[in-house]
């Protein structure tokens, strides 16, 4: 299954986001359906220089910038690099390798793909739970989530020093 970097949260594209993810959860459910019967199924989440993607920078390329800016480490385009040659004839290699016997225990499995590079995604996995005798209400939630769940975490697209990304004015045509 083909899969998209845009699955992990894209800025301005939620719908493909939500379509090219819900890809992943179609991917680990056929395996564990089919895994019994000798059926594999994993996902690439390739990254490749296309015509279409080549028209859309160059369209894109001032807001894209400043979300490149902005959201720093979070940007999809942080990941590796698209070489000149990085087209979709980089990406077969993995697909085909997938299918042989050399990857006869790979089910269910997510890979990035691009140019001279390719990786493995870890899988979802909850990183810290709490549990609570009679269930949760917004008090107790309010009393233990910040020190014993979330920690310090921030919201890191907030996008504060950005003004010209947190509004939205369509282009003129």
């Amino acid at each position: 299954n083909t899969g998209s970097e845009s699955g992990l949260g894209h800025p301005t594209m939620a719908n493909y986001s939500a379509a090219k993810e819900g890809i992943l959860g179609l991917t680990r459910s056929v395996a564990r359906e089919m895994g019994r019967f000798g059926v594999r199924c994993n996902a690439i989440r390739p990254r490749a220089v296309t015509r279409s993607v080549e028209i859309f920078t160059q369209t894109t390329a001032s807001p894209t910038k400043a979300l490149e800016r902005a959201l720093g480490r979070f940007w999809l385009g942080d990941r590796g690099h698209i070489p000149s040659d990085g087209g979709p004839e980089n990406v077969a290699p993995l697909v085909v390798w997938l299918c042989t016997d050399a990857a006869k225990n790979v089910n269910g499995r997510t890979f990035y793909v691009c140019g001279d590079e390719v990786g493995l995604f870890s899988e979802p996995e909850v990183i810290c739970s709490l549990s609570r005798a009679g269930g949760w209400t917004l008090d107790s939630l309010d009393s233990y989530a910040r020190e014993r769940l979330i920690g310090d975490l921030t919201n890191d697209f907030l996008l504060e020093g950005y003004p010209e990304l947190r509004e939205f004015e369509p282009t003129k045509s």
